[in-house]
């Protein structure tokens, strides 16, 4: 175990994909982080009815995951990774003009959506490539740099675009359609096709489908996967509206607080990896980052001063740190090769709805707290412990399940 986390010997392409995985988050975390604070301020839309726009999205993400995890297993990886993100400038463009000169709020709904559509239907591509180019001891590996990466862009990109912000809130959305034209340009010289699938019928396919959703195993990760998204989400929209509209700190300040985010993913992620290819394991892991989300989630109901948000960012992120690399990584380890999409896009679709319900609720909550916001952080945080007890509840079925992976003799 004790070379599984080194990174030289990972295939170059997975380098390329984690490079076009930072320019892609230098521009469009910024527009994510920074569009609530759009519909609120400049459309002048309620927290209620901006949690259902987000939360929608976050359902529309996943449906379309669902499907293109299925087709990317039929047809590959390389047209969902070059042709699909072509759209995407022309919508980012559109949110340009519409930022910058107010019109219609449903023009802007329907170009952010229509991103929405576009990245989900590029993400389980972009997962199930990792996997094709690496073994199950290396996987880990593979997913973390394309993380650490990803978390070099968000930092980049949060104080770029907090700085654009104080010329205007259109520039970035600007930023987010350049940076996509420059990911579409190096992926199409240097990611040749990862995964060439063979023929099935559409009777096979069903069956083969099938396999998934009688998976045991994979259905109680799904289930604990739900809770954990609700919790989870509270450090996204909800957090961003809190820090800037029921705190009253500056926009900048936003920037440095998800710009920490990616900081220390860069600094921490690969000894973080280190820890976890050589103790315990990946289910083991996710429940300690649920704790560190937890304890960050109970920070927040005492704390209102710059400083304080910057540790709790901090704290979530190490908890990050433990949670996101193993996502992928035991969804694509338990999948046999013919099926990593269609697994990445089962478990988006279903955990989907703990999202949209931690954004919708989540916001809708924190409204009615909005005098009392200590209580509300801490029943986030009293929620989150109780997801890491199941994940420490869950490890023996894991095992099994991996003992299965092994006896198989399955190294894609």
């Amino acid at each position: 175990m004790a070379n599984d986390y080194a990174l030289k010997d990972l295939d170059r392409r997975i380098w390329f994909l984690s490079f076009t995985r930072f320019i892609r988050a230098m521009g469009r975390v910024s527009s994510f982080i920074f569009l609530p604070i759009v519909f609120v301020v400049i459309y002048n839309v309620s927290f209620l009815f901006t949690g259902l726009f987000l939360g929608i999205a976050t359902l529309l993400m996943a449906f379309v995951q669902y499907f293109s995890g299925i087709w990317t297993d039929r047809v590959g990886r390389r047209f969902f990774l070059i042709v699909i993100p072509i759209p995407t400038v022309l919508f980012y463009i559109v949110m340009y003009f519409l930022v910058a000169h107010p019109g219609p709020l449903i023009l802007l709904l329907l170009a952010w959506y229509g991103t929405i559509i576009s990245n989900a239907i590029q993400y389980p591509a972009i997962q199930a490539a990792v996997a094709d180019l690496t073994t199950i001891r290396k996987r880990l590996s593979g997913f973390t740099m394309l993380r650490v990466m990803a978390n070099l862009g968000a930092a980049v990109g949060p104080l770029i675009g907090g700085l654009l912000s104080t010329f205007g809130f259109q520039y970035i959305f600007l930023l987010a359609g350049i940076a996509t034209i420059i990911e579409i340009i190096i992926l199409y010289f240097n990611v040749s096709e990862t995964y060439h699938p063979v023929p099935a019928s559409r009777s096979e396919s069903r069956q083969e489908r099938r396999v998934a959703y009688h998976d045991r195993f994979f259905a109680v990760f799904i289930l604990v996967g739900i809770f954990l998204g609700f919790f989870l989400r509270q450090n996204g929209p909800s957090m961003t509206l809190y820090v800037f509209d029921l705190q009253h700190m500056p926009i900048i300040d936003i920037g440095y607080i998800y710009a920490l985010n990616g900081l220390i993913v860069v600094t921490l992620q690969i000894p973080i990896l280190r820890l976890m290819t050589s103790h315990s394991t990946a289910v083991i892991w996710r429940a300690v980052g649920a704790l560190f989300y937890a304890l960050a989630f109970a920070v927040l109901a005492i704390s209102n001063q710059l400083m304080f948000f910057l540790l709790v960012m901090a704290v979530m992120t190490v908890g990050e740190d433990f949670i996101a690399p193993t996502t992928q990584t035991i969804v694509t380890s338990i999948a046999s090769p013919n099926l990593k999409g269609t697994y990445i896009g089962i478990y988006n679709l279903y955990t989907s709805f703990g999202r949209f319900l931690g954004t919708f609720l989540g916001l809708s909550l924190l409204f009615l707290y909005r005098t009392v916001t200590s209580d509300f952080w801490i029943y986030i945080a009293m929620g989150t412990v109780v997801v890491s007890l199941a994940y420490v509840l869950m490890n023996g079925l894991y095992n099994s399940r991996m003992k299965m992976v092994y006896s198989a003799g399955s190294t894609s």
